[in-house]
């Protein structure tokens, strides 16, 4: 578990409170993932049939623990989360990142009050998390029973767990694993998430019908010097053309498909960045390398 320094905190609108923005670190346990997570909290497989919110929201009440009190005159509280399978030992001692929560908070309302100018308008809020829990301290009246309502969902099931862009927030802002109460999410954050699913399973079937899964498939995994990659990952350079400009990529891109593909560490580690679908499919089922390709 790593304690998030970027895009962390309270998600208000027009006081009602929505949830908790988790926010992220550059480090790898913000970037592998919460498929430990999901499994605990009992969150299905994104599906066409439960596109959008429904396969972002609980099934299970994860094993958690909350605790409440008043430190230096202060009230306060954490809710943190853990994997089932260790329930018992897991909350005997908070992970080093929530350790010294309360000390914390306290410093964070100190630097807030001397830096006004750069953190006057930050919550002062402590999350942490990685692929199968996270934890939440927040200190004040109002934050503290924000993070009991939180818990409350929790334990109701009303708890939906996703990524949220958060420009419209902080336009300075990226995008954040979130804790969202369900019945609170707003219908354009619901509807985003249904979009992104929709467009996601659009992307695999086009990518199955014009035979470049199998292709990337067949390549994937293990080390082979000349087809080699971290990643293969595709996009649609406009999708549905929604934005009018899929046949200006395509002729930017040089191909007669309507995705691109984002290599990163192909043949050597100067050849990261977007190629079409032409480019890798003569890449992975030819003799040549991808800069050789990419130079004709």
């Amino acid at each position: 578990m790593r304690r998030a320094s970027q895009d962390n905190g309270l998600i208000v609108d027009e006081g009602k409170f929505i949830g908790v923005a988790l926010g992220y670190d550059y480090c790898a346990e913000h970037e592998w993932g919460i498929k430990d997570l999901k499994r605990t909290c009992g969150m299905p497989e994104a599906t066409k049939q439960n596109a959008g919110i429904k396969n972002r929201t609980i099934t299970k009440v994860p094993p958690f623990m909350f605790i409440e009190e008043t430190y230096k005159k202060r009230k306060v509280a954490i809710l943190y989360t853990g994997q089932s399978w260790y329930e018992k030992k897991q909350f005997e001692n908070l992970p080093h990142d929530l350790k010294n929560w309360k000390e914390d908070l306290i410093w964070n309302e100190k630097w807030n009050k001397d830096h006004p100018s750069t953190r006057g308008d930050k919550d002062n809020i402590i999350t942490a998390w990685d692929g199968s829990s996270f934890g939440v301290a927040v200190m004040g009246d109002k934050e503290v029973e924000y993070l009991k309502e939180l818990k409350t969902a929790i334990e109701e099931k009303r708890l939906t767990i996703a990524v949220v862009d958060l420009r419209v927030k902080n336009p300075f802002a990226g995008s954040s694993l979130c804790l969202l109460i369900t019945d609170r999410v707003p219908q354009e954050t619901s509807h985003a998430m249904f979009v992104g699913d929709m467009e996601y399973f659009d992307r695999e079937d086009y990518e199955e019908q014009i035979g470049m899964k199998k292709i990337i498939q067949k390549n994937k995994g293990g080390y082979h010097e000349l087809h080699y990659f971290l990643a293969c990952s595709p996009k649609w350079i406009d999708y549905n053309n929604r934005n009018g400009k899929l046949e200006e990529g395509k002729k930017r891109m040089n191909t007669k498909y309507d995705i691109m593909y984002w290599i990163n560490y192909s043949d050597d580690d100067d050849n990261a960045g977007w190629y079409s679908v032409e480019e890798i499919r003569e890449w992975l089922t030819g003799n040549k390398r991808l800069v050789e390709i990419r130079k004709k």
